[in-house]
């Protein structure tokens, strides 16, 4: 086992799932005093092979400014994406085999169609286009992914590291093919792990869950105070880019005139806003589609089955994902 002892290695990880709260849970432990996490929220070191060669001295970077009495940690949640990361549980083992492991999961149909949508907000934020190219289906069905829209119509650069395959969506619901790749190189003692739907019903609840696995003093309630309410960050960005996208179209209606709307009486200013608000809220084309009743249905018979095995090794009250 190759541990360096002179480079400072994450004392927690957050290994998962996408798309399971784990931004939200970040910001949190960020405004723990007796917690370090990197500005960079996910470094996935150990799961992108390019990282990887980079050498340990680039990873330690990230802890670099953490004060000794400060635990470390850092969250990549594609080090639970093992089939096409399979490296990554036990390249960690070998070099940081002290981590704790945090484990936080989501209803599994749910997770896997927000991870599409994620894919989709990404590629819309970096190119600016604003049409949905690939349904859900078109993601995960094996035939209707044959002829979908290429690759770089969905993905954008920042997601280039990922393969554009039907299982992309998917594989990080298979939490019990997860759990195996990493109990593979760590005991179950050093695995927390957590739900969603527990985080957003009771966040001081899960934090304290947490705080107590990692040893260290429960959050301030002021800070959960501070942050607020978890907001539906995907309905943000769809209705913001809903709403650019009337202005675009209005704009472009009127021309040169756009620039004289400041000089329009107070009543002409607030029906032109009241327009491109309205057709704001009429323009789906940039909105994914929900997932056909069908693929709901095939997606249960996938995963419900896991649930009895999944409660039993987790601890966890799964009975809330079926309802």
């Amino acid at each position: 086992m190759t541990v360096r002892s002179d480079l400072r290695m994450p004392d927690f990880v957050v290994i998962g799932a996408a798309k399971s709260g784990t931004t939200s849970l970040y910001r949190l432990l960020q405004q723990h005093p007796d917690v370090f996490v990197p500005d960079a929220k996910e470094p996935e070191f150990f799961a992108r092979d390019e990282k990887y060669a980079a050498g340990l001295e680039s990873y330690a970077e990230n802890f670099k400014d953490a004060r000794p009495d400060q635990i470390t940690g850092e969250f990549s949640t594609i080090y639970t994406l093992s089939p096409f990361f399979p490296d990554a549980a036990a390249r960690m083992a070998e070099h940081a085999p002290q981590a704790k492991l945090i484990y936080v999961m989501r209803q599994p149909v749910k997770r896997a169609y927000s991870f599409y949508v994620q894919i989709l907000k990404n590629y819309q934020n970096v190119t600016n286009d604003l049409s949905v190219h690939r349904s859900f289906e078109e993601f995960i069905d094996p035939e209707r992914h044959a002829n979908a829209a290429p690759r770089d119509m969905v993905f954008s650069q920042a997601n280039a590291h990922l393969p554009d395959t039907p299982e992309l969506c998917l594989a990080g619901s298979d939490y019990l093919a997860q759990i195996d790749a990493w109990c593979a190189h760590f005991p179950r003692t050093q695995i927390l792990f957590l739900k969603f739907e527990d985080f957003v019903t009771d966040r001081p609840g899960t934090l304290r869950q947490i705080t107590d696995f990692l040893g260290i003093a429960p959050l301030s309630s002021e800070v959960f105070d501070k942050q607020g309410v978890t907001r539906n960050v995907a309905a943000n960005h769809f209705r913001r880019r809903g709403h650019e996208r009337a202005l675009h179209r209005m704009r472009s209606k009127l021309g040169g005139l756009w620039a004289l709307r400041l000089l329009l009486p107070a009543g002409l200013r607030d029906k032109l806003r009241t327009r491109v608000a309205a057709q704001a809220k009429d323009d789906q084309l940039h909105i994914p589609p929900q997932p056909e009743k069908a693929t709901e249905e095939q997606l249960t018979a996938r995963f419900r089955p896991q649930t009895a095995k999944l409660a039993a090794l987790t601890g966890l009250d799964l009975s809330d994902w079926w309802n």
